[in-house]
């Protein structure tokens, strides 16, 4: 199973996604390998925050270039999940990886500039949909503020994916808001399900995350 994590826009938490989701995975004993395909190295940094006598959360690979593809494949017969981090940019590992995946995740930020460059986005994976007919890609409301007084924006954001009448596109049912313990995991080397205790955005994620899994058990099934 091959999950990608796009969006063109950057900062709309994709690589803090990728993170966490990968090193849930590992921790319900999937195996599972992480790509990192930004040339930010995201993965690379939030990895060497971890303390040296941890293990690691999963394994990971950084690649960049033409080959992404292809290596992503071979990695597919070795590994149960393949997560692959874009770049914040229309690239060519964006589109490679859409073309191999079954699951594409947008996170989207509700902000009138990351609406107003969706538009290409919803373009691209519409493109990719000719090749890869069987893609699924699952649209996630990320970073978005707590504070009840903001909610219209939210609300703002799903009205106008509800206007698009996006066909073949999966609206989560969950959102992942902007919360202060997501970046205190991250610069801890940790996802955030590796942390003691309750909280609103470990629960936020694992909510995401129980979602995820049914698509990707209905995926499977299907095929």
């Amino acid at each position: 199973m091959i999950i990608s994590i796009v969006n063109e826009k950057g900062g709309s938490g994709k690589s803090t996604l990728a993170i966490n989701l990968a090193t849930e995975f590992k921790r319900i004993n999937k195996d599972i390998i992480l790509i990192d395909a930004d040339p930010q190295r995201s993965i690379e940094h939030f990895l060497n925050f971890r303390d040296e006598k941890l293990e690691l959360p999963f394994n990971s690979l950084s690649k960049l270039g033409e080959t992404l593809a292809k290596e992503v494949k071979n990695l597919q017969e070795k590994y149960e999940i393949v997560i692959i981090d874009t770049g914040g940019r229309d690239s060519k590992e964006m589109r490679q990886a859409l073309i191999i995946s079954s699951i594409v995740i947008i996170p989207i930020v509700p902000s009138a500039l990351d609406i107003s460059v969706f538009e290409k986005m919803i373009n691209i994976i519409e493109e990719a949909k000719i090749i890869n007919e069987s893609l699924i890609p699952l649209i996630v409301i990320s970073r978005a503020s707590p504070n009840p007084f903001l909610n219209k924006k939210i609300s703002q954001l799903k009205e106008y994916l509800v206007k698009k009448n996006l066909k073949d596109f999966i609206l989560s049912q969950n959102i992942i808001f902007e919360r202060e313990a997501f970046r205190n995991t991250i610069f801890n080397g940790k996802g955030i399900t590796e942390i003691d205790g309750d909280n609103k955005a470990k629960k936020d994620f694992l909510n995401f995350f129980e979602e995820l899994n049914i698509l990707l058990d209905n995926d499977l099934e299907q095929n």
